[in-house]
């Protein structure tokens, strides 16, 4: 073997590479499919000293990971790809046939070799299997099933995700991966083996891939103070579809006052840290936190330190005329609130959102509930002045 880059041998492999990984599992592509892709992955990350990466599998098999952002053939996929100075390589290999990965791959000690740039090469081994045994990882057999959101489905932002409960006891812990429309990952959870849900999360209106995966996982550092993650695995892939947000709305016994906001920081930090200024009266329609649909505008938001209250237009001339008229002490613009259909643009199954003004408290009322519009009409005429339809939305 050629001397280590460093001129120090064997055990410089570690100051070029700080980590690895190596998978080999079941992957479902739709919860309806009953035979599952197998799979193996070799992921690994670098400096950038590391022109190439070969390996040697405990079967035999010999393969490379080129410098190539991305090479594919049928059944194996390469990429090479950088995040800050660290270069990231992974290999993959998807088959039909479930001899093949104990035929090229298998269980025991894989060799990594790492040719750098100027020539050089040095090796480091990792054995894929029960640390400190001969044993091999038990493969987890069950399949994952995700009982929501619906597979390829529609739902509104916030999401949380919900499935099955595990009841393979090869399972230690669950990881719950959710991709954006670029491929990268938005989430990246782990949870123990009893979980059967998730926390909710915001999420931009878009196209998603859900990873979940049930795991049998290892942490080791191998003889050359590498840490590799070592898995078996059984995964499903779950695409689903975020089309709009939350509005939740707030009540302020102190002042008066409502507060409406889609986002979810903003909203958990008053549940937080200010229940006893701010009631949570919880959603009260879906709008939206980007402008990627046609005819959608922005609803802009206003405060006013004067009357302790928020004001929200969809009205780009109404905007305008109140920042060119009252200084900031009277009404602070604070930008975009959330997007929704200005009347005459909306969709046909979208919701009125009315509005109300108070002049006694120089505050606005906003409501898609036709309810409560009848109630502010029938009970509170000499209170509240009904101004019309603020823009649209959905229920």
């Amino acid at each position: 073997m050629a001397p280590g880059l460093c001129g120090t041998g064997h055990a410089a492999v570690s100051d070029h590479l700080f980590w690895g990984q190596i998978v080999q599992g079941d992957v479902y592509d739709d919860p309806a499919y009953q035979s599952p892709l197998h799979i193996f992955q070799l992921e690994l990350e670098t400096d950038a000293t590391v022109d190439f990466i070969e390996f040697l599998t405990p079967a035999g098999y010999w393969d490379i990971i080129p410098a190539d952002e991305f090479t594919g053939s049928q059944e194996i996929e390469t990429y090479h790809w950088t995040y800050d100075s660290i270069h990231v390589w992974e290999y993959w290999g998807y088959f039909v046939d479930p001899e093949v990965i104990g035929e090229f791959y298998g269980d025991g000690e894989y060799t990594i070799i790492l040719h750098y740039a100027n020539g050089f090469q040095e090796e480091t081994t990792v054995w894929y299997g029960v640390p400190g045994t001969s044993q091999a990882i038990a493969a987890p057999t069950q399949k994952p099933n995700i009982t929501w959101p619906p597979y390829d489905g529609q739902v509104a932002s916030p999401v949380a995700f919900t499935w099955d409960p595990v009841t393979d006891p090869r399972v230690g812990d669950i990881f719950l991966g959710v991709l954006d429309s670029n491929g990268r990952y938005v989430i990246s959870d782990f949870y123990d083996a009893d979980a059967i849900g998730s926390d909710p999360c915001g999420l931009p209106e878009g196209r998603y891939d859900t990873e979940l995966s049930f795991e049998n996982f290892y942490p080791v550092t191998n003889p050359d103070g590498i840490p590799f993650d070592l898995l078996k695995v059984t995964t499903l892939l779950h695409p689903f579809e975020v089309v709009y947000g939350t509005v939740y709305r707030f009540w302020s016994p102190i002042i008066s006052r409502h507060f409406y906001t889609v986002n979810e920081a903003e909203k958990d930090l008053l549940i937080d840290r200010y229940a006893y200024a701010w009631t949570f009266e919880g959603p009260v329609f879906h709008a939206w936190t980007t402008q990627d649909l046609p005819n959608l505008r922005p609803v802009h938001r206003f405060w006013s330190p004067l009357a302790s209250s928020h004001f929200y237009t969809i009205s780009e001339a109404e905007k305008d005329y109140v920042i060119a008229t009252y200084p900031a002490f009277v009404w602070t613009y604070e930008g975009v609130a959330f997007y929704a259909y200005p009347e005459g643009s909306q969709p046909d199954d979208a919701s009125p959102v009315f509005r109300f003004w108070n002049a006694s408290g120089g505050t606005h009322f906003y409501t898609i509930s036709q309810e409560e519009v009848e109630i502010v009409l029938t009970r509170y005429p000499h209170i509240y002045v009904f101004e019309g339809v603020a823009y649209y939305a959905y229920e």
